[in-house]
């Protein structure tokens, strides 16, 4: 093997691989001393971790990041280099020399191995012929004094010696969001896959999974470990079939059936305000309450008042308002329609009132022969005030004003109906009548 010179800053960095040898499979890191921005775990492995030195043989390297509270590290930067016999050189190439962890605190390069020589390979690794290339991967992100390298070793195995048996992959598949709803994208995941076979949750392989093959069952196909599939048509069920391939050349293919069914429709109900409103009063009808199913969107609503004296009987949209112009029950109706084409009507009976004021009268004796009507608890609808008051004495008299209480005194005794009339705002009127006895 050819030998390097090394640097003084090589040195330094052969002193903090010092301990990983040639012979190293995976360096766990030792436990962290004191506060520090990098206090985490790299774990590296290859796989295959024993390839032909053939120039074209390569071995993925998953570099994971885990931090001190148990968690994956992402967007952490790391630098990968090359070591033979204890010094840095390139002995093959990867494919890239800093990477950038991922969401799952995972980052990968791949390795490639060197070409042959052209006498053949005559070193040894771990006591077995060809050579061993160690991959180191260091953090590299605001304090390179705490970060600890770890590293992977590679056989590199002469042309025609025989790798360690293949062996058969584990297809295997998730899917969400379950229950499956037609027009509802499901997320399908074949993360669980093993390139060999799957021991309880552990998966052991000397190869990797290249390709992952979907069919859905409904005429429809897809590739890679994690895919998004809608169904829709009239089937109901679906067998849905996973075909992993390693870099050996060796498949497996699982199934699963899949039952999809129509999502529910839009559920809830709407409201109005005022509670108790009047003629020509301006309605607020409000649909918002009503939603539809989880992942879906309203795509339509519609509203019909009952109301088929008016010109604006109907309105679009999930909130709008209305103005009765007579009295009574209508019914009211509002029509809502999802992106999955489930429509939802929802009709409530309004009562609008008349609008006119209550009146409320109360008489008293007083004197001799007479009287106190008093009808100061008569009210008016809301926007309104009673502006007068008319008093019927039963006697052929009666006294009109803005003045809620009047007297009158009576010609002769007997029994006499009292009646108020009161007028509002808007010219509209209310009466009650009350009966007294003189003297």
């Amino acid at each position: 093997m050819m030998r390097f010179t090394l640097t003084r800053r090589a040195a330094v960095f052969l002193a903090l691989l010092a301990s990983a040898g040639c012979t190293v499979k995976n360096t766990e890191a030792p436990p962290l001393s004191g506060p520090s921005s990098l206090a985490l775990l790299l774990t590296v492995n290859a796989i295959p971790d024993s390839i032909r030195q053939d120039g074209g043989d390569q071995s993925s390297i998953r570099i994971t990041a885990i931090g001190p509270d148990g968690k994956p590290v992402s967007a952490l930067p790391i630098r990968v280099d090359m070591i033979v016999d204890g010094v840095p050189q390139d002995f093959g190439t990867l494919s890239a020399r800093s990477v950038v962890t991922n969401g799952d605190g995972v980052a990968t390069v791949i390795y490639t191995a060197p070409p042959s020589p052209v006498n053949g390979i005559f070193g040894n690794c771990s006591g077995l012929p060809g050579n061993c290339v160690s991959i180191v991967a260091t953090a590299t992100a605001s304090n390179f004094v705490t970060a600890r390298p770890q590293t992977v070793q590679i056989r590199l195995v002469p042309t025609g010696v025989i790798q360690p048996p293949a062996t058969t992959p584990t297809a295997a598949f998730t899917f969400s969001p379950t229950p499956v709803n037609f027009n509802v994208p499901v997320i399908f995941d074949a993360s669980s896959s093993c390139a060999g076979p799957l021991t309880g949750s552990s998966c052991s392989s000397t190869s990797t999974i290249t390709s992952y093959a979907w069919n859905f069952g409904d005429g429809s196909s897809g590739t890679g470990k994690t895919v998004s599939h809608t169904f829709t048509g009239s089937a109901t069920s679906f067998i849905v079939a996973l075909t992993v391939t390693t870099d050996r050349g060796l498949s497996a293919t699982t199934s699963q059936t899949v039952t999809a069914a129509n999502s529910p429709a839009p559920s809830g109900d709407w409201v109005f305000s005022p509670a108790a409103p009047n003629v020509g009063e301006t309605v607020f009808f409000n649909g918002d309450p009503v939603r539809p199913a989880p992942g879906h969107t309203i795509v339509q609503s519609s509203w019909n008042f009952g109301d088929p004296t008016s010109s604006t009987n109907s309105a679009g949209g999930l909130q709008t308002t209305h103005a009765f112009l007579a009295a009574g029950t209508y019914t009211v109706v509002l029509t809502v329609t999802d992106d999955a084409g489930q429509k939802t009507v929802l009709p409530k009976t309004v009562t609008i009132g008349s609008g006119n004021p209550t009146a409320a009268l109360n008489v008293t004796k007083t004197v001799g022969l007479g009287v106190r009507a008093d009808a100061g608890g008569s009210t008016s609808a809301s926007g309104t005030s009673i502006v007068s008051y008319t008093f019927f004495w039963g006697d052929g008299l009666s006294d009109a004003g803005t003045s809620a209480v009047q007297s009158h005194t009576y010609a002769t005794n007997g029994t006499y109906q009292v009646s108020v009339r009161v007028t509002d705002s808007l010219g509209r009127t209310g009466t009650a009548t009350a009966s007294v006895t003189v003297p």
